[in-house]
């Protein structure tokens, strides 16, 4: 049975060698592809893919905040393929729940093995990733993929009522989320937040 993946770059030559690497695994296909955001969950929740392969960087919005929502949401296992060298960028998506990140200048013999590990229900990184990743300090406070995703939306300016909506979840569960990073931060005001969690290496 054919394994469906939803393609979301807005680089044509990317999507163009995100297709010839997929006709060579006899069990995915390449069901869709869209080089923005808008339109990307309707597509999930009108075809169910299997699998999404996304860029972090799209024109016209973060591209964590779409991975936050596709991963808390809609359960969709999602591979990172990006070209961007921030590895801040790369922990942050794991930590949202991405099964697996992916560089453009990684040979695709990598970004094969990505799909497919993914598709089995495992976590994949790339060793160009593992390298950056291995530089940074180890963040002093562990997050859930929620409160991650919750803490994401936060530090783009969303408000609680916007979250909520996002998340498909009610406001006193994100609420509840906030006092536990709070908690985890040792700090007393939602305003104290994003700094603290800047200086516990989450942002």
């Amino acid at each position: 049975m054919k394994r469906f993946i939803l393609l979301v770059d807005d680089h044509e030559l990317t999507r163009a060698g995100c297709r010839l690497l997929v006709t060579r695994l006899d069990d995915f296909e390449i069901s869709a592809e869209l080089d923005v955001g808008a339109g990307v969950i309707q597509q999930v929740s009108k075809n169910r893919p299997d699998l999404m392969i996304l860029d972090v960087r799209l024109p016209d919005m973060n591209g964590l905040s779409l991975l936050a929502e596709l991963v808390d949401v809609h359960q969709m296992p999602v591979l990172i393929l990006t070209g961007q060298d921030d590895p801040r960028d790369f922990a942050f998506a794991l930590r949202m729940g991405a099964r697996g990140v992916v560089r453009k200048n990684d040979p695709s013999s990598i970004i094969i093995d990505a799909i497919q590990a993914i598709d089995r229900g495992e976590t994949y990184v790339s060793g160009s990733v593992s390298n950056m990743l291995a530089e940074m300090d180890e963040p002093k406070v562990e997050l859930s993929p929620r409160q991650a995703a919750i803490l994401h939306y936060l530090s783009v300016g969303e408000t609680n009522k916007e979250i909520a909506y996002k998340l498909k979840i009610a406001m006193p569960t994100v609420s509840f989320h906030i006092a536990e990073m709070r908690r985890k931060l040792g700090v007393d005001s939602n305003k104290l937040i994003l700094n603290a969690a800047k200086g516990a290496g989450l942002l």
